[in-house]
């Protein structure tokens, strides 16, 4: 298995080796619809007959639980890890769930890392996106870009840091603000309140690493999942793991299951329904993105034409979880295109025809 590279604007940025890790097998099951829809929809995103989707290369289907339909581009296949982007954010909103099951976070309490926060900067406001700090997501150019400059710039050192010297713009609660910086910020809160005691960069690292290990990604039985921290020690909560396709859609599985894997509570009571709840916008909820059938203030990911009850993980240049409870299925879409509205459109209305060939 070989390197690969990643980009965002102009930037470059090589992703961890894959290692020896493999992905185990998932339980598999024919496919329940209309397979021949499928395939095509497969045969379109990978001959370039849709440009705006790029390259894809992996498309993974379950229902009920069971792998109904795999398919990889010729330079991919079940043991190729590919990155998350921003699908780390949801995994982060895991990670906080777990740390509130066992007891050790409050996610209405000010932030701790925040000298004198607003009493409503909380991580429930982080993992809502309606914190208020003034973070400019931008066009992922180093130029316009909080993101690009706190992963890969002035805050590629301590990206906690650098957002929390953002200006706090709005009170905490009032507006939907996309941040990067606050699912980074949320992943060093965390860190804080389960290892309070730990301040060097080398052992907060190994702490949250095996703590991530043994409490999510080893019971979901995520062999590939890889997460990257920053020098300060802080895992890349709103932007890097790398897993296969087969541990992403096993990652999926687990909010289709209300938290639950193999009969074992993952996720305390509710957290699933809190991703699921929208705040200030309507197509958010927390660390998950929520179907409507409005196109206003913009559409949703499919655009109304798919199960109202699905919500997805997303990221940048198109990777996708996506969540139907109605069908018992999860699909995962990997691949590179080019980032931005119509590329997302194409994508939605592709992943719609996916949902649509399962049999209900």
């Amino acid at each position: 298995m070989k390197r690969r590279d990643f980009a965002i604007g102009a930037l470059t940025f090589l992703a961890a080796p894959a290692g020896a890790a493999l992905a185990s097998a998932l339980p598999t099951a024919p496919f329940q619809g209309n397979r021949g829809a499928v395939d095509l929809a497969w045969t379109r995103a990978t001959s370039g007959a849709i440009p705006l989707m790029g390259k894809s290369h992996a498309l993974l289907v379950m229902q009920d639980g069971a792998v109904t339909y795999e398919a990889y581009d010729a330079e991919h296949g079940p043991d190729v890890r590919h990155i998350s982007w921003s699908m780390a954010k949801s995994i982060t909103h895991a990670l906080v769930g777990i740390g509130v099951r066992q007891g050790r976070v409050d996610i209405d309490r000010p932030l701790a890392l925040v000298p004198k926060p607003d009493p409503g900067l909380t991580l429930r406001r982080l993992l809502n996106l309606t914190d208020g700090l003034d973070w400019r997501e931008g066009t992922y150019t180093p130029e316009d870009s909080d993101a690009a400059r706190m992963l890969y710039g002035a805050g590629r050192l301590d990206g906690a840091a650098y957002t929390v010297a953002m200006p706090q713009g709005w009170k905490p609660g009032t507006r939907f603000n996309y941040s990067t910086g606050s699912f980074q910020l949320a992943a060093a809160e965390l860190a804080h309140h389960l290892f309070p005691g730990l301040k060097a960069p080398t052992e907060k690292r190994q702490a949250m690493a095996s703590w991530m290990q043994r409490e999510l990604f080893g019971p979901l039985g995520m062999t590939t999942a890889l997460a990257e921290f920053d020098a300060a020690g802080t895992f890349i909560g709103g932007s890097l793991v790398y897993a296969s396709a087969r541990d992403f859609a096993r990652f999926g599985e687990l909010y289709r299951n209300d938290g639950m894997v193999a009969g074992r509570r993952i996720l305390p009571e509710g957290w699933v329904a809190f991703a699921r709840t929208p705040t200030v916008s309507p197509l958010y909820g927390a660390g998950f993105w929520l179907e409507t059938k409005t196109l206003e203030p913009k559409p949703s990911l499919l655009r109304g034409r798919g199960p109202l009850d699905a919500f997805s993980a997303q990221g940048h240049a198109g990777q996708v979880i996506l969540i139907i409870p109605s069908r018992r299925a999860v699909i995962v879409k990997l691949g590179h295109a080019p980032d931005g509205p119509p590329t997302w459109k194409v994508l939605g209305e592709w992943l719609a025809d996916v949902a649509g060939a399962l049999a209900v």
